[in-house]
């Protein structure tokens, strides 16, 4: 049995966190052992009598194997800081990393990675926005991190899934299907898991609570080499995700916006106080110390067909990065409302338009 999964069981016991587990780590040369151990032994890492009591109760309850074959059925990987393919990042963190759990199809923790976080009510321009970096990042080789929430989270994972790339979730929860929360990206988090991983301190079964947010916001500013905060209120969890890079010396981007705009008031404070100013993937990749990463990865609009007809050419000359509401174009192309409906669905079909919603296309 791996030995690992003893340290698993600990984790398991109410009271057992990150801190309390390393001091185990250190006292003892296996987790076998330290589950074998005696109550004098334990006493010696320091524990009180309440976790004490909490240990030889846990024991009692929890089998080891039972707990390494509820893992392999869900194909939940535990990674300590010992085991060679735990990120490195991870193991410099100010604060104590000392097991987490990884599921999916990846297991390249020491790739180039780059967060993007932002506001869960995002704007057209925020998503916009969150799809061009994520999409370039990730044409540039980096893997995408983010953490699985309503918004600009959900769009840097599916945006870098579009393109082919490699996207970690970091959740606060268990990475059980039952616990996957919100229940609504669970198929998202298969995707995700087909071409990268989510990951968790948390063992499985746990739910996601109030305390679990702030606590995962603090493993993807870690993990991560930069943070891209794409839009943020002037409360954010973001912001809180920012901090914690700083904490953890990385470098903090964010992305401008609007001065009316509250949802770009948490970026253009950030900005204000010296976060690096995001127009283009280029400008992280600038700051950025990455090895063996393609440095002409700026999204182009695609050409146009040769076969386009002559409505779609007119519209899609109308088109760039700025959203355009339908109306401007019938006006500026000058056909009718039919002919301009046709022309904007044949573009989406092909791939050379968007609509961001409200009726607001944009080139891609």
């Amino acid at each position: 049995m791996d030995d690992s999964i003893y340290w698993h069981c600990f984790r398991k016991i109410p009271g057992i966190g990150q801190t309390r587990l390393r001091s185990l780590m250190a006292a003892f040369p296996s987790g076998k052992e330290a589950w074998d151990s005696d109550e004098r032994a334990l006493a010696g890492t320091g524990m009180s009598r309440d976790t004490l009591e909490a240990i030889v109760s846990g024991r009692r309850d929890i089998d080891p194997r039972h707990e390494e074959r509820e893992l392999e059925k869900s194909n939940i990987r535990i990674l300590i800081p010992a085991d060679p393919g735990f990120p490195s990042l991870l193991r410099e963190a100010p604060f104590p990393v000392s097991l987490l759990y990884a599921r999916g199809n990846f297991d390249g923790w020491n790739r180039p990675m780059v967060a993007i976080v932002g506001s869960r009510r995002h704007t057209a321009y925020g998503r916009q926005a969150a799809e061009r970096i994520a999409g370039d990042l990730a044409r540039a080789g980096i893997v995408v991190v983010s953490g699985l929430a309503y918004g600009i989270d959900s769009v840097a994972h599916g945006a870098t899934l579009r393109e082919g790339g490699t996207t970690v979730a970091v959740l606060g929860n268990g990475l059980d299907d039952a616990s996957i929360h919100p229940k609504e990206h669970l198929p998202l988090a298969r995707r995700i898991m087909e071409q990268g991983a989510i990951l968790s301190e948390y063992p499985p079964g746990t739910p996601a609570g109030r305390g679990t947010f702030p606590a995962r916001n603090r493993i993807i500013a870690a993990l991560s080499q930069g943070v891209v905060v794409v839009e943020a209120a002037e409360k954010s969890g973001s912001l809180i995700t920012a901090d914690h890079a700083l904490e953890c010396g990385r470098d903090v981007f964010a992305v401008p916006g609007s001065i009316f705009s509250p949802a770009s008031t948490g970026t253009n404070g950030l900005i204000r106080q010296g976060a690096k100013l995001v127009r283009g993937v280029s400008d992280i990749l600038e700051e950025l110390p990455l090895r063996d990463v393609s440095r002409a990865s700026e999204t182009a609009p695609t050409p146009a067909p040769d076969d386009l007809s002559e409505a779609e050419r007119k519209v899609l000359s109308l088109l760039s990065h700025e959203p355009v509401q339908v109306d401007g174009i019938i006006k500026l192309s000058h056909l009718v409302t039919a002919e301009a409906g046709s022309a904007l669905t044949m573009l989406e079909i092909r791939g050379l338009a968007r609509n961001l919603g409200g009726m607001n296309y944009i080139r891609t």
